[in-house]
């Protein structure tokens, strides 16, 4: 029987921990800031952290061979990682967008699998359009960060600037949920945390 919400650490890495560890705390602050603060800036670092903690791959040439590797944290730290599916029920389009994503009900599955599970789903001309959680960070992360990657998604106005951002707000909270993390809990000792910073600070001035 899987034992839930909880990730397992097969290795004892504690550099790549304390890096998976940094990065899922950035991820946390960053929802937090923009959901309590309205710093909308925010969702840049959200899906930059996405994609370092699960789609992050470098290519090379493995003997004349062109070869894709896994360079994502959370692979790291666990080489046979697993996070809840998305429900089965799920119907992205921009008339309907949630958080809700996950089914917390159902065991977890490997990370390839979960990568390639179609996280939105629209009609364009009377075509269905479908896309990948992989597809969908990566492209945000560089879409939002500047970068001039090409685009991997049929159409660059599939998904509006808003709905983008609930999605990636979705996405880091399923991954938190997979990895045993109680987001609400650190959400309100980050909150603690920076409202005794800012006391110190007027008090010292």
């Amino acid at each position: 029987m899987e034992r839930k919400n909880r990730l397992v650490f097969t290795r004892s890495n504690a550099a790549a921990k304390r890096k998976f560890d940094e990065a899922i705390t950035i991820l946390e602050y960053s929802i937090m800031l923009v959901e309590i603060f309205g710093l909308e800036e925010f969702n840049n670092i959200i899906a930059g952290q996405l994609r370092l903690i699960l789609c992050e791959t470098k290519n090379t040439r493995i003997k004349r061979e062109k070869v894709t590797i896994d360079q994502s944290l959370i692979k790291k730290i666990n080489p046979n990682p697993r996070l809840y599916p998305i429900k089965d029920s799920i119907q992205m389009s921009n008339v309907h967008i949630t958080e809700d994503i996950f089914d917390y009900t159902k065991q977890r599955i490997e990370l390839k699998l979960w990568r390639n599970q179609i996280i939105y789903k629209t009609d364009i001309e009377g075509k269905i359009q479908e896309i990948k959680i992989i597809d969908f960070i990566k492209e945000t992360a560089n879409k939002i960060g500047g970068a001039q990657a090409e685009s991997s998604f049929p159409n660059k106005s599939i998904i509006s600037d808003g709905h983008t951002k609930i999605m990636l707000r979705g996405i880091a909270k399923g991954l938190f949920k997979s990895i045993g993390r109680d987001y609400k809990r650190h959400a309100s000792m980050n909150l603690s945390h920076i409202m005794q910073k800012i006391e110190q600070s007027a008090l010292g001035e």
